[in-house]
């Protein structure tokens, strides 16, 4: 039987940790659905706009396996004062069905009662204003039907957590996604070496550009990063404004190409199924990367399929790649 799993978006929701569960569980074959809370397009932390697939309104709990709550400040306080919210999350815990928070998301748990006598974890520091559990410092805490995470550099550890108490394949997950080249889950942090820590004279100007089937994790976790640090950094469409992700999730393009483009510093072309063909089949952008390559002070980055695109602009003849 097919897993049905509501992630809830509500506005101000942390995009990266939202979009990157919600692109691993359809990976495992999960019925995974971005169940909009307080209208049909939610707009992110980073200014980043989702279409809902379903409103909370219109979601049956008897259908349900799983109920998940990400992070973002604001958007957890919408879901906090959210009646629907609480009543589905509480009404999930009383039918011993799986619910899920990763971040702020834990104090959604607590609201609804769901979090007594409960081991759990959140981003350090929101356990002050969670009345009820047993908080851990741990990646992500399991016990009983409730499955927690600490922030939303653990979205992918959390996501697959997800996948293997509803029965998927989580394994088979990690190795399509290169998972254990990338991540070593025994690394310990160091502080970065002293240098100099001036800031520029004005932010990065960063391009990504957007075509049908682009990977909507892998987008969407570079561009909250970018905007995290300061940078302008721009979404990118072609025939429209909403382009549709690889694993059916529709997200706003802030402009249209080529608009203002040729005065950023940086273009990232994601990866995707046929999201890198898309793009390595437009004459323009194969002209702009060949432009810009010849162009003082431009940068060219790609990541996974898209790596294929700035082979066939042929800018990456004798360079270093992956």
């Amino acid at each position: 039987m097919e897993k049905r799993i509501a992630v809830l978006f509500a506005k101000g929701v942390e995009e990266s940790e939202a979009l990157t569960i919600v692109d691993i569980l359809r990976r495992a074959g999960l019925d995974a659905r971005i169940t909009g809370v307080g209208g049909d397009v939610i707009e992110g932390a980073h200014g980043i706009s989702v279409r809902a697939d379903e409103r909370i309104e219109d979601t049956r709990t008897e259908e349900l396996d799983m109920v998940v709550i990400p992070g973002g400040y604001d958007g957890v306080d919408a879901l906090m004062d959210s009646e629907d919210a609480i009543r589905l999350v509480g009404r999930m815990h009383e039918l011993s069905k799986w619910t899920a928070a990763i971040c702020a998301g834990p104090r959604v748990l607590d609201r609804a009662g769901v979090l007594k006598d409960k081991r759990y974890t959140c981003y350090p520091g929101q356990e002050k204003s969670i009345g009820w559990g047993n908080y851990q410092m741990e990646l992500v805490v399991c016990d009983g039907s409730v499955i927690t995470s600490i922030g939303p550099a653990a979205c992918y550890a959390f996501a697959y957590a997800l996948v293997d108490a509803l029965g998927g394949d989580s394994l088979a997950v990690k190795n399509r996604m290169v998972y254990f080249n990338a991540f070593d889950e025994q690394a310990v942090y160091e502080e970065p070496a002293s240098g100099d820590s001036s800031m520029p004279d004005r932010p990065a100007r960063v391009a990504v550009l957007m075509k049908e089937g682009f990977e909507e994790g892998e987008t969407f976790s570079i561009v909250d990063i970018l905007r995290r640090i300061g940078a302008e950094c721009t979404t990118y469409g072609f025939e429209s404004s909403w382009v549709r992700g690889m694993h059916g999730m529709m997200l706003k393009a802030d402009k249209a190409f080529p608009d203002d483009i040729e005065e950023y510093d940086a273009v990232v072309l994601p990866g995707g199924r046929p999201g890198g063909e898309n793009l390595k089949n437009d004459p323009r952008v194969i002209d702009l990367l060949q432009r810009w390559n010849r162009m003082p002070g431009k940068t060219l980055s790609a990541l996974c399929s898209g790596t294929t695109v700035l082979a066939a602009a042929q800018v990456i003849e004798g360079k270093h790649m992956t």
